[in-house]
Order: C-alpha cells, then structure tokens, then sequence
C-alpha cells in the first residue's frame, strides 16, 4: 500500500496544472447543455439545493426546452483539472464534438453534458472522487433521457463520450435498466459511443458484473467501443491510477463475453497515441456506427 501512495504521489505531482482526460482549449460555439455543475463538492457528496436525479440546462436544449428532434445526440466530456475554467474547457470540448459530427454528415442534433470532473483534492488528484460523481451523474443523465422520451418518445437517443465520460453513460444505462418508468415502455437508448473510455476494460463482459452487460443488452440498440491500444493516456496515468487497463486501450478484456449488440473497433491506426484525438479523427466512424 505504501508503494501505491508513492506511485500516485508521483503521478499527481506530475499532473499538477495539466487537462487530463478532458479537453485542449479551443475556441467554442454556444452548444444546447445540460449541466450539473457544482452538484457535487470535493469529496463527490450531493451540495446544498441539489438531489440525486436533477439537472439544469442552457433553456435551448431541444426535447427539453425547445421542438423535438428526430434524433439527438448527447456528448459527454472527460476528466479535465484544468485549473483556469474547467468548465469553459469541457464547453470546448462539446463544441467540438458538434463540428466533427455535423463535419461527418449528422444531421440530428447534439448536446453537451458537462459535470464536475475537476473536483476532488489528494495524492490521486482528485481521480477517486472524480470516478464516484461519474457514477452518481449516471442517475441525473439517466433522468434526463427519461424527460427527452415523456416529451417525445419518437426521437432516437445516443450517447458519445469521451474518457472518463465512459463512466458516465454506462452509469446511465445501468440505472435505466432498474427504472420501471423507462423499461416498461420499451425505451431504448439507440447507440452509445465511448472514445478512450477510462473505465475498466472487464466492465462490458458477462464475467465481471452482469449489471452493465444486461444494461448493454437490453436498454440499448447497439454500443460501438473505439479503443487505441497505444493512447498514451490511459497506458500511463489510467494504469498508474486502477493498477489495470482501460476498456479504451484494449477493448474488451481478452476472454470475457461481451454482448451481442457490442462492438470493439481497434483504431490505433487513427487515434495512435492521442489521447485527445479521437474526435479530430473518428468523426466519419461515429457516424457511421448510428
């Protein structure tokens, strides 16, 4: 144990004042949000006003707020400590998903989910506390796919997420798959599309938790896992952190059983070691997978 708090030691002095996980600064376009932003404090509880299942939003967010759609996509950022607006980061990060997208011929409409990935303090940088607001933000995005489907339950769902944002939408799937009020009306989440998923790379299989393979199963159409074994990212600091490798680096774990309606797509040869490069690179991909 002792060894372990060195090695995270190490690793956090070392990505002090670095975006890891979540987005490089870019110039951004104003995007449709949902936002939970500071329902969580620095060691992942529920702050004052806020409960297990709401969310805000920019008031333009279609199905919501505005018109339906026939199809709306919802992206998800990553883990991101930048330290001067992690928020504007992940808001970059969201338009960027709607310009590669819209680039790649989509023509539905896409919407960000932004989250508290920068809180949590420690030798581990926050990395433990990031992964359980995750895990809890599962319920409130899960909550507000249910609200897109009461308002128009024609309009085809999906999700994409980038890294750690992985952790999110399989939360998500997992807390609909015990929500009676979507699984008695036949709802489905149409596609989910991880990049670089910083989650465990056991997660989808049979073998190491029913929970998320029956979520996979049976609350979506189809999940496209786009992993690069040579992302530099998940191969040092994921490692480093889990003692394990990420579903975004090897894809599924050699020998278990992933679903059916599951797919692995090896995209070394496109992303290679960039971490956060997979929508510069895989916008044609994902579109090609709906």
């Amino acid at each position: 144990m002792a060894s372990r708090r060195r090695f995270l030691a190490t690793t956090a002095a070392a990505l002090s004042g670095l975006t890891v996980f979540g987005a490089a600064p870019a110039a951004a376009a104003s995007v449709p949000h949902v936002s939970t932003r500071d329902h969580f404090d620095n060691e992942a509880n529920l702050t004052s006003g806020h409960t297990a299942h709401d969310y805000g939003t920019t008031g333009d967010v279609p199905c919501i707020d505005t018109d339906s759609v026939s199809d709306l996509t919802v992206f998800v950022h990553g883990w991101d400590k930048n330290r001067d607006d992690p928020e504007q980061a992940a808001l970059d990060k969201i338009a960027k998903a709607d310009t590669k997208l819209d680039e790649a011929g989509y023509d539905g409409a896409v919407v960000g989910y932004t989250w508290d990935s920068d809180k949590g303090e420690g030798i581990d940088y926050g990395w433990y506390e990031a992964q359980e607001i995750a895990q809890k933000n599962g319920r409130k995005l899960a909550q507000f796919a249910l609200d897109v489907k009461r308002a128009s339950p024609g309009t085809n769902t999906r999700f994409v997420s980038h890294s750690l944002g992985a952790q999110v939408i399989f939360s998500t799937i997992r807390t609909l798959n015990n929500r009676n009020d979507w699984t008695d009306l036949g709802y489905k989440i149409e596609t989910m599309h991880p990049l670089g998923a910083a989650t465990d790379n056991e997660v989808p299989g049979k073998e190491e938790s029913r929970a998320t393979y029956e979520a996979i199963r049976d609350q979506t159409g189809a999940v496209h896992n786009y992993h690069s074994a040579a992302d530099d990212v998940l191969q040092w600091a994921y490692n480093t952190f889990e003692f394990d490798q990420a579903l975004g680096e090897t894809g599924i774990e050699s020998g278990d059983t992933p679903p059916t309606n599951y797919t692995d797509h090896d995209v070394e040869s496109q992303v290679g070691d960039d971490h956060f490069s997979y929508l510069d690179t895989l916008g044609d991909d994902i579109v090609r997978d709906m």
